[in-house]
């Protein structure tokens, strides 16, 4: 038997019954995670230093296990020698805020042919922020029903009116929802604004957003219409460079606002480092 095999065995065996007179705190617990031990579906096993293929991480580049990563960032170590690498406060702080970490934004944006951009912990605390602070009070989310749990967490904090979905990557159904906003004084009046959130690639199903087509259908509908998009998992797979989605269509004027995050294929710090892109339209 593989010492692999031999270890996720052991990582399932039931504890709570050894536990019986050991503080009733810690055996709740315990009987917890034996449902999980009972159904197999309890991950305890440091499976990546072994000898193993991995089919589930998000390393798909293999920039993190490659040691190219590291190499790259001990570089930019040595090329800026002073830079802070503690946050010294919230970025609403004049302690939060200094030039490095500004520059690292810009330099971000301007790969993903955006107007500014701001580093954030997580990808939920990027979808929480954009949804909470964006949409304004008479504005109205449209979302694709498959769209990440973040969002409708964001969304359910949000200022807007209302929030509707459509069928996932169905451009007909989103058509029909779109129109049904004409229904709102504040939307028809142009006073407020309607706000398409969809992502680029949906992790669970695999396929790909029509975005181009959405954006059609938005333009020939509405003046008042923004879209957000989740490129979470386009990033580094998708577009020149791996520039996600947006850029792989020439969109990047047509979008409001994007995720993209360093913790997928980019294979930094687990899900975190996530950041989000403006661009303000041409007026012209």
């Amino acid at each position: 038997m593989s010492s692999m095999l031999s270890s996720w065995i052991k990582a399932h065996e039931l504890k709570a019954p050894s536990l019986q007179d050991a503080p009733v705190f810690y055996r709740n617990i315990e009987e917890k995670l034996d449902v999980r031990r009972a159904s197999h579906s309890f991950w305890g096993d440091t499976w990546k230093d072994r000898d193993a293929w991995d089919f589930s991480s998000n390393d798909t580049l293999s920039l993190g296990s490659s040691g190219v990563l590291r190499a790259e960032f001990l570089k930019e170590l040595s090329r800026h020698p002073q830079a802070n690498f503690a946050s010294g406060g919230a970025r609403s702080l004049p302690d939060g805020r200094y030039a490095y970490i500004e520059q690292v934004e810009q330099e971000i944006a301007d790969f993903h042919k955006a107007e500014c951009g701001i580093l954030v912990g997580s990808g939920f605390e990027a979808n929480v922020a954009i949804f909470t602070s964006l949409p304004q009070a008479g504005d109205v989310i449209l979302y694709d029903e498959m769209i990440h749990a973040s969002v409708h967490d964001g969304m359910q904090k949000s200022r807007a009116t209302d929030r509707v979905s459509f069928r996932h990557n169905n451009v007909e159904s989103f058509r029909e929802t779109l129109l049904s906003t004409l229904n709102r004084p504040q939307i028809k009046e142009k006073k407020n604004t309607v706000i398409v959130a969809v992502e680029s690639i949906y992790s669970m199903e695999g396929n790909i957003c029509p975005l181009k087509e959405l954006v059609e259908v938005a333009k020939e509908t509405l003046e008042n219409v923004c879209f957000f998009v989740d490129e979470a998992h386009s990033t580094g797979v998708m577009g020149p460079n791996g520039s996600g989605l947006v850029n792989a269509l020439g969109l990047e004027r047509e979008i409001a606002v994007r995720l993209h995050t360093c913790g997928k294929a980019m294979a930094a710090n687990g899900g975190n480092q996530l950041f989000f892109f403006f661009f303000q339209k041409d007026q012209g």
